[in-house]
């Protein structure tokens, strides 16, 4: 076990993210203390791998001695293990190292709202009314669908993957307004409430005080065209917009396709990837 953990802490410090671990042995027990570092490749100034820089970035490996780009070096422990399986897979990963595109800055994961969730939300709802031909009034996501934060600078394709993992299709859920409410209702009762497109709600003391879609007051039984992903159509995060909907119609694109294509695209109009927030999740508790 002490190998293991030993492993992940040499991984974490060339990497310079995460935590570091430190561990103490006695007779009957081991015991584990975690503490935090910066998340910014300060120790090591390894940087972020692209198909450019493999042989600068990760710094190198020689005669076990693992020699990183800031001059430290590290002859003991699992860093040096860690920093050559490291260097040895990266030649297989080159595709995913290509730059596709460019981050005005950092975006971070921050619910109940930020320009990550509202980008990619509002990109569904988009790219949905073009795919199935009618134009989405809403569209609702997960965060726990965006695995890690868009990082200031070139952007990989490893980035996209990494961000939207899942097999998670596109599909679009005729649902009538009164159900949406008692979602919104539900979704009131969590701490982060989910990536919404094309309302506006305002909660306080986890009860919705406002509602709307397109700038107007929620109809009981109107039915408003939804645009999602199918893990959402059958208890993910429990949320079932199956059970609730008219119609449902599934698609075969899925998310980390369309998000792929939206970077490509700003990237071939000469554009950088930045987004906004507008406050249309307000939770006061």
């Amino acid at each position: 076990m002490k190998k293991a953990l030993l492993f992940v802490s040499a991984l974490l410090m060339l990497l310079g993210v995460g935590r570091a671990i430190k561990i103490a042995m006695d007779s009957d027990k081991t015991t584990i203390k975690w503490h935090r570092t910066v998340m910014d490749g300060s120790r090591t100034g390894v940087k972020s791998v692209t198909v450019d820089n493999v042989d600068t970035a990760l710094g190198t490996f020689d005669d076990e001695t693992y020699i990183a780009p800031s001059g430290a070096k590290f002859t003991g422990g699992a860093t040096p293990e860690v920093a050559a399986a490291l260097m040895e897979v990266q030649p297989k990963m080159s595709a995913l190292k290509q730059v596709i595109g460019y981050s005005k800055e950092e975006m971070v994961v921050a619910p109940p709202e930020c320009k990550l969730s509202n980008m990619f939300v509002d990109e569904m709802r988009r790219y949905c009314s073009t795919l199935f031909k009618k134009e989405m009034d809403f569209a609702l996501t997960n965060f726990g669908g965006i695995r890690c934060s868009m990082p200031e600078g070139a952007i990989v394709l490893d980035d996209i993957l990494s961000m939207f993992p899942f097999k998670n299709h596109l599909v679009y859920a005729a649902i009538k307004g009164k159900n949406l409410k008692s979602l919104f209702d539900q979704l009131a009762l969590t701490e982060t409430f989910q990536c919404i497109s094309g309302a506006r709600v305002a909660i306080k003391d986890h009860k919705v005080v406002s509602a709307e879609i397109g700038g107007k007051p929620i109809e009981d039984e109107k039915v408003y065209n939804v645009a999602s992903i199918d893990f959402l159509l059958t208890g993910g995060d429990r949320i079932a917009l199956g059970a609730m909907a008219e119609e449902i119609a599934i698609s075969d694109v899925l998310l980390k396709d369309m998000m792929l294509e939206y970077v490509q695209n700003l990237t071939a109009q000469g554009k950088q990837i930045e987004y906004f927030t507008d406050s249309r999740v307000t939770m006061e508790n």
